[in-house]
């Protein structure tokens, strides 16, 4: 039996952990032993015990470390040797890391602790466009050096390509996944009034004040549309105070975290996001099954899930007035939200399954030493 170890920062059900969730569910019990290493930093506890009861209930040991954390700090050493002493004690045939911090520690703890197989999925890079350049330099550095200590790197948008090209032998492009048949099928929606939904962590990356100001510039032309906003994060009070400033608060609810989001996506016309650097975007699937358009910004791996024209419309980052106005040409046009809906569903069923990214890892997972690149 192999005995695998994922690595992953925040104990919450959001992007990577999701992805990592479903890998788990794809991994036979009688041909894995499964283990979880989470950092013990937490906003909320409930939504820890969440994350912590989800991945026990696919047959997953979760760990906590009190070393390891998102910023970049001292700690890094000792996160590092936790790890390292966790692998040699442990002898994991597989560690994969997700993210950045974990990537860069974990891979280069379980590297020298000997394991036979590292994976990498970059689920996000820290040296984008919005760093100034000595972070990104040192960002850039420390992936690069951190790429050399694994033996294989999955990228999920062919985008990040360009930054990887000299370990072209390593990488491998797997989308993530959706576990499908899990959400409630997509429902009929009142004609009126038009309700423009997202969901996400209110953080740097997803730029949400961009999308406040778009909604703000919509509400002029049409006072009666209403906007969702389900998440928390670092950016919550700015939107509070956002919202409250420019009296919004008729038109724009704050729901923050929700464990249940299937409900909201069944409820709204549109989906809207204003991300400003963004790997991926499960948001995006969930929304396409939905059969919800998507309005978005045409940065890093968005352009792959939401198809220009055909299953959404894109606009650069930064810039409330584009946004506002694509916003505008759905909620003006019926027809067109619904040929991009039925486009979105077809698109998302047949490219981000999850039963697909499962077989993929376990393809992956199963040849460690064949220089194979999957592709999707």
């Amino acid at each position: 039996m192999k005995k695998i170890l994922h690595i992953l920062v925040f104990p919450m059900l959001a992007g990577s952990q999701r992805i990592a969730l479903e890998i788990f569910k794809g991994l036979p019990d009688d041909e894995y032993e499964k283990w979880a290493l989470f950092s013990n930093d937490s906003d909320d506890e409930k939504e820890k015990q969440n994350c912590k009861s989800a991945f026990e209930s696919v047959g997953v040991k979760v760990l906590f470390s009190k070393q390891l954390h998102r910023e970049v700090g001292i700690s890094d050493l000792a996160a590092m040797m936790e790890i390292y002493q966790l692998c040699r004690k442990e002898k994991f045939n597989i560690v994969h890391t997700h993210s950045t911090k974990p990537g860069i520690i974990g891979r280069i703890a379980a590297t020298m602790a000997g394991v036979p197989l590292v994976v990498h999925t970059v689920h996000g890079l820290a040296f984008h466009p919005f760093v100034k350049f000595p972070k990104w330099q040192f960002f850039f550095a420390c992936e690069m050096f951190a790429s050399l200590s694994c033996h294989k790197i999955v990228i999920v948008n062919k985008y990040y390509g360009k930054y990887f090209k000299c370990f072209k032998r390593k990488i491998s492009i797997i989308y993530n996944g959706i576990d499908f048949p899990r959400l409630p099928a997509a429902s009929n929606k009142p004609a009126a009034p038009i309700k423009i939904l997202f969901v996400g962590r209110l953080d740097v990356s997803k730029d949400p004040i961009t999308l406040l100001q778009a909604a703000k510039k919509v509400l002029k032309t049409t006072p009666d549309t209403l906007f969702t906003i389900v998440g928390n994060g670092e950016k919550y009070d700015e939107c509070k105070t956002f919202i409250n400033e420019n009296h919004l608060g008729n038109n724009i609810r704050l729901e923050g975290w929700q464990t249940d989001t299937a409900k909201y996506y069944q409820s709204h016309h549109i989906f809207a996001a204003s991300s400003i650097y963004e790997s991926f975007g499960l948001m995006f699937v969930e929304a396409g099954y939905h059969k919800l358009p998507c309005v978005a910004t045409d940065v890093e791996g968005i352009p792959e899930v939401v198809q220009q024209n055909v299953t959404g419309l894109l606009s650069p980052c930064k810039n409330p007035d584009l946004l506002a106005q694509n916003l505008l040409h759905l909620i003006q046009n019926e027809k067109l939200r619904t040929r991009m809906g039925e486009a979105g569903y077809t698109r998302v069923t047949s490219l981000f399954s999850s039963l697909r990214m499962q077989r993929q890892y376990a393809e992956l997972y199963a040849c460690p030493l064949e220089n194979k690149t999957i592709v999707p």
